[in-house]
């Protein structure tokens, strides 16, 4: 939902704020139209985007957009670079370590590997 007057987007599970995010039923393709859905997002100048999962206190700042964007692509690359879900966890924890919710890309690294 975007509110254009107060400069708002609430972006539901488009968009994640310091949490894994849930890649599990995705591949590369999907992942991609993922992040031109944030660039859409991202085209509306928000200045506040409340995101539908996120870590408790962090702010609904803009940056998350961002923030998402880079986590799908590190995804997507560890994933194709790696054979083992714990390959992709140890990967994609030196990159997104301070993120809550681990479970969600153990998760995600499993699915990934069996749908390939």
């Amino acid at each position: 939902m975007h509110a254009p007057s107060i400069g708002a987007v609430v972006a539901g599970d488009l968009v994640y704020n310091q949490v894994h995010m849930m890649t599990a039923y995705t591949d590369a393709t999907a992942r991609e139209a993922w992040i031109a859905h944030l660039d859409t997002v991202a085209a509306l100048n928000p200045r506040t985007v409340v995101s539908g999962h996120k870590r408790v206190g962090e702010p609904d700042s803009p940056d998350t957009i961002e923030q998402s964007k880079e986590y799908l692509r590190d995804f997507s690359r560890v994933a194709a670079e790696q054979d083992t879900a714990e390959g992709i966890v140890t990967e994609m924890l030196k990159f997104h370590g301070d993120r809550d919710n681990p479970y969600t890309l153990w998760l995600s690294a499993r699915r990934t590997l069996a749908n390939l």
